[in-house]
């Protein structure tokens, strides 16, 4: 059984110059973190999270009060699920759609477009999971 701790009290800044958003990765894709990077990633982050050998990542953010991620893309679909807390999404650049979001709420990211996350006045956390590229759809393709 493996368990990996998060909280706010684990929190480190994210790399990128995202001033006030702070993240616990809690499972990465083992082919990302060579066996020599593990020593120095586990102190950095406060532990080893769950390696699988999986395209998938997934980690807690945690945004301060006015704070923000820039508008980025990802090759791959992104869901941002709110767990505590209110703040602002975009999706599609600057004209893009724009929605307040709060907890119980999850926010799909498609490959490719721009998205970013802001605060206001209330911090926010979310669990955010970088999923693997979708698969090409089929016309007989059914839902269970």
């Amino acid at each position: 059984m493996q368990i990996r701790r998060f909280g706010v009290n684990m929190k480190t800044k994210l790399i990128g110059g995202h001033p006030g958003v702070y993240g616990v990765p809690i499972q990465m894709d083992s082919a990302s973190v060579p066996p020599e990077r593990r020593a120095a990633l586990a102190e950095r982050v406060q532990g080893l999270p769950i390696l699988l050998n999986l395209p998938v990542q997934t980690e807690v953010m945690y945004f301060d009060p006015h704070s923000h991620i820039d508008e980025h893309h990802a090759p791959h679909p992104i869901l941002f699920v709110v767990m505590a807390g209110h703040g602002t999404v975009r999706i599609g650049g600057v004209q893009g759609e724009t929605r307040r979001v709060e907890p119980g709420e999850a926010v799909l990211w498609p490959a490719g477009l721009d998205h970013g996350v802001w605060t206001d006045e209330d911090p926010l956390e979310a669990l955010v999971i970088n999923l693997p590229p979708e698969r090409p759809s089929s016309k007989d393709e059914t839902v269970p």
